[in-house]
C-alpha cells in the first residue's frame, strides 16, 4: 500500500513539473525581431515593393509616380509598392524623410515601425528607424492624421496635426505626445544650409543627429574641445561637415550606416 502511494506521489510531482515547465515556456518572452523583420511585417503580403535607399551622409531626392516629392535622409529606406500608380498610395519608411505630397482622390499613407500618417496634400517630415524605439513627426503645411502603427494597450487615438505641430513617440514605453515646434527650423533644414553657432561637442552631436538623421556616440574626453563659434555649410555631406569639425574640435570619426562615432 505504501509503495503504491509513493508511485502516486511521484506521478503527481512529475505532472506538476510538466505544468510548471509549459507555463514558463508560454510566459517566456518571444525573441526580439530584427529591423528587417519589423519592416517586412509592415508591408502588404503578396505586393512587390521597390526600395529607395538613401546614401550615408547625403540626401536623396525621389519623385513618386503621382509627382509626390520625397527627400530621403542619410541611411534611410523608402519602400514603394508596385501598384502605387494605380491609386495605392501607401509607402513604408525605415528612416528619416521629408514628404511633399501631391493632392489626389486617394489618401497618402506612410507607415513606420512606430508611426502611421494619413494625409491628402500636405508636407511633413517623419523620422522613425526600425532599429530605434523613438520617432518624431513634424507637420510643415496642411494637416495630417498621425497615430501609432502598432496596437497599443493604453491609447490608440490618432492626433490631427497642423503647421507648427509635431509628435514625439516611443514604442518602448508606449508613449505618443503632441507638441509644438518652430516651422522655420524645418524650412532651414530644407534649404540645406547648416549653421552651427556657439556649440560644444554635445550640442554639435545633437545638431548632426537632427540634420543628417544619424545617431552620434562620443568617446574619450571632449571636455577640452573648443567651442564652435560659427560654422556654415552649404549642401554639405556628413563627411564634409565631420572633416571640418574634427579639425576644429580635435576628434576622429567613424561612420557605420546611420551611426557616427566621434573619438576625442
Amino acid at each position: 500500500m505504501k509503495k503504491s502511494r509513493t508511485w502516486l506521489y511521484a506521478l503527481i510531482l512529475v505532472a506538476l513539473g510538466v505544468v510548471i515547465l509549459l507555463t514558463w515556456k508560454l510566459r517566456e518572452p518571444a525573441s526580439p525581431k530584427t529591423p528587417a523583420e519589423i519592416v517586412a511585417a509592415l508591408q502588404v503580403p503578396g505586393v512587390q515593393y521597390q526600395q529607395h535607399k538613401g546614401k550615408t551622409g547625403v540626401r536623396t531626392e525621389i519623385i513618386l509616380p503621382d509627382s509626390t516629392e520625397v527627400i530621403l535622409n542619410s541611411a534611410s529606406t523608402l519602400y514603394v509598392p508596385a501598384d502605387y500608380a494605380s491609386g495605392h498610395r501607401a509607402v513604408v519608411l525605415d528612416g528619416d524623410a521629408f514628404f511633399e505630397v501631391k493632392p489626389g482622390k486617394d489618401s497618402f499613407t506612410v507607415t513606420s515601425s512606430i508611426l502611421k500618417a494619413t494625409v491628402l496634400g500636405t508636407s511633413f517630415r517623419m523620422r522613425s528607424f526600425a532599429a530605434q524605439q523613438g520617432a518624431t513627426y513634424y507637420q510643415l503645411t496642411g494637416t495630417s492624421r498621425v497615430g501609432k502603427s502598432y496596437h497599443s494597450a493604453t491609447d490608440n487615438q490618432p492626433e490631427v496635426l497642423e503647421r507648427g505641430q509635431m509628435v514625439l513617440a516611443n514604442r518602448e514605453i508606449d508613449l505618443m505626445e503632441k507638441e509644438t515646434y518652430q516651422p522655420e527650423e524645418l524650412e532651414t533644414w530644407l534649404s540645406d544650409i547648416l549653421s552651427i553657432k556657439n556649440a560644444n561637442p554635445m550640442a554639435v552631436s545633437r545638431t548632426l543627429e537632427d540634420w543628417f538623421g544619424v545617431e552620434v556616440e562620443m568617446r574619450g574626453d571632449a571636455s577640452k574641445a573648443r567651442i564652435i563659434t560659427e560654422a556654415l555649410y552649404f549642401n554639405a555631406s556628413l563627411e564634409d561637415v565631420l572633416n571640418d569639425l574634427g579639425s576644429q574640435q580635435g576628434f576622429k570619426y567613424k561612420i557605420d550606416r546611420n551611426k557616427v562615432m566621434l573619438n576625442f
